[in-house]
């Protein structure tokens, strides 16, 4: 799909005006939401990383169990994750990497309800997303709709519009009073990830923006290439 105008200027596709759509590589989905967050580590080069991965995983006889790495080794880029052939990071999977024990010569591409699964319930994800919570609202303090368009912006490349904004406020409400009802649920949203946490943002404000967040970074324009 393309305007009238851009087919018009640009009718051989010489400068990539357009193209087919489809889900971001799971590398990607990861780095970018580090990056949203303000967590991604730049660094080139080093061992390999063992980021957050499922309770239990290499516990079988005569296997070391897995242990996550501590500090920038759990922010470090995908391209820098331990692989293991025979136990691969399940998240990466599940967003159609390839496994590597075979050879492929093009990924699969996938949409499911389990990547959607991960993407809201994964500790890296939502910990990117309590992460770009704290940083904007440390930016722009009680200016909800500020936070809200600079976030939109940060995560889709483009500005909201006023709809959106509204739609957005009013997820912002309902979850602040969610939290409100029970600060405990705040708590523990606020648990997930080592990333340190600022005392200083009330908990339920810190949660209910984080939602937002983590809801934008599931959003169709968040997870496709366009």
């Amino acid at each position: 799909a393309t305007t009238p105008e851009n087919w018009a200027a640009d009718p051989e596709n010489s400068l990539w005006a357009r193209g087919p759509s489809f889900t971001l590589p799971a590398e990607m989905l990861r780095d970018n939401a580090l990056h949203a967050s303000g967590l991604l580590v730049p660094k080139v080069g080093g061992p390999s990383v063992r980021p957050y991965q499922p309770p239990g995983l290499w516990s079988d006889k005569g296997s070391a169990k897995y242990s996550a790495s501590k500090g920038e080794g759990l922010y470090r880029r995908s391209l820098y994750t331990y692989w293991k052939r025979t136990s691969p990071p399940p998240s990466m999977v599940i967003l159609d990497s390839a496994k590597r024990d075979v050879c492929v010569v093009k990924r699969e591409r996938t949409s499911s309800p389990l990547q959607a699964c991960v993407m809201m319930n994964d500790p890296q994800f939502v910990e990117a997303s309590r992460m770009l919570a704290q940083r904007l609202i440390q930016q722009h303090q009680d200016n909800t709709q500020a936070i809200i368009v600079d976030m939109f912006r940060l995560l889709t490349s483009r500005h909201p519009t006023d709809k959106e904004i509204a739609v957005l406020n009013k997820l912002v409400k309902e979850q602040a009073n969610y939290f409100q009802e029970d600060p405990q649920r705040a708590e523990m949203f606020l648990k997930n990830g080592d990333a340190p946490r600022d005392a200083k943002i009330p908990a339920v404000r810190l949660a209910a923006i984080g939602m937002l967040a983590n809801t934008l970074m599931n959003f169709d324009e968040c997870v496709m290439r366009r």
